[in-house]
């Protein structure tokens, strides 16, 4: 089934509005004209997990799109037709061809419209670049932004409520002395031991938005560093916030990413329990946890994607579309790391000294 094409055209000149970052509306850009896009009054829903059955599910995005797939990293992103791009908006790679998007796809269920426009990430950027620790001296005056997209990134969102049970080895430290002969005289030093004793307990939790990137775009690494993300400023998905903006599709589907939150959750239940141990240290500790009311939805979350050039290098650079937190790549000063390493041998060498 094809998807109903909606255009959002300017009532004054006829150009194509576009969505305006930091505010609700579209904008021409053309005669200025702008248009308050409606709040929804449709609740965001969260819809039940099954691994053996999704229900069924607005498809597609909703309005006309141009699909590109790049060959070198596999991400395929979504266009509005009045964009031409020819390059793969997260390695910059010209290797990509173009295709009918698919219409199979689980429609976004809500999104975080992008809170500031290009100036202010490139501004972003820039402050992160000289906060840099151990790079070039030259790197802030000779890097070269080579380009700047925003795109709304897919992720699933799960909830879920947990009943774990745990148990382990209790350690308490306790303090014998004992005394030696050396040297003709007697010496003692305090010895420090481990009581063992079994514990064990209950834990309940329930997790609220855990959001697993969906994307074969840009690393996982990077993504998490620019995290978190205000998931209460989520709106009900609108075609409208996609004007003018790419959007990638997702390649993580949702069971997998049920199983990449399921492992973060297990994670952090895990560490929950360890801090419920009495005692002074503990061993051998074992969880076991049950999950009820899993629920998810399909989001797209704002992101810049950037590239700069330095000493013939492209680095790549992501700035979260929400908060402006910045993470990416960087050459290294190796003369700096290694005069910081001599320093802090000479400061530990005086140390040595004045401690003999």
């Amino acid at each position: 089934m094809a998807e109903k094409i909606h255009k959002f055209p300017c009532r004054q000149c006829g150009a194509d509005l576009v969505f305006t970052p930091g505010g609700q509306s579209l904008k021409c850009e053309y005669c200025g004209y702008a248009e308050e896009i409606p709040k929804s009054k449709e609740a965001i829903v969260e819809y039940p997990y099954n691994e053996k059955l999704a229900p069924a599910r607005q498809s597609g995005w909703g309005t006309e799109r141009r699909s590109i797939k790049c060959e070198n990293c596999g991400a395929t992103s979504n266009d509005d037709p009045t964009i031409v791009s020819s390059r793969c908006p997260f390695c910059g790679s010209p290797r990509v061809v173009e295709s009918q998007p698919s219409v199979d796809l689980i429609r976004p269920e809500a999104l975080l419209p992008f809170a500031f426009d290009q100036p202010k990430a490139r501004d972003s950027y820039r402050r992160w670049l000289s906060s840099l620790w151990f790079r070039p001296s030259n790197l802030t005056r000779e890097s070269t932004l080579a380009n700047l997209s925003g795109i709304y990134v897919p992720y699933w969102t799960f909830d879920a409520s947990t009943h774990s049970y745990w148990e382990a080895e209790a350690g308490y430290y306790y303090y014998t002395t004992e005394t030696h002969t050396e040297g003709g005289q007697t010496k003692t030093r305090r010895v420090q031991h481990i009581r063992w004793e079994h514990a064990s307990g209950i834990y309940d939790a329930f997790f609220d938005d855990e959001l697993v990137c969906a994307s074969s775009g840009p690393p996982k690494k990077i993504v998490k560093d620019i995290e978190p993300f205000d998931t209460t400023a989520l709106t009900p998905y609108d075609s409208k916030y996609l004007s003018g903006w790419k959007a990638e599709q997702y390649s993580v589907e949702l069971k997998d990413g049920w199983s990449q939150a399921k492992d973060s959750i297990d994670n952090k239940i895990r560490n929950a329990c360890s801090q419920r141990v009495p005692g002074d240290t503990h061993r051998n500790l074992s969880v076991n946890s049950a999950y009820s009311g899993i629920t998810y939805k399909h989001v797209l979350l704002p992101l810049w994607i950037a590239a700069f050039l330095y000493g013939g290098k492209s680095y790549q650079v992501i700035i979260n579309g929400q908060t402006g937190r910045v993470s990416g790549k960087a050459p290294l000063s190796w003369l700096k790391i290694t005069l910081a390493f001599i320093v802090a041998f000479i400061i530990l060498l005086l140390i040595l000294k004045l401690a003999g």
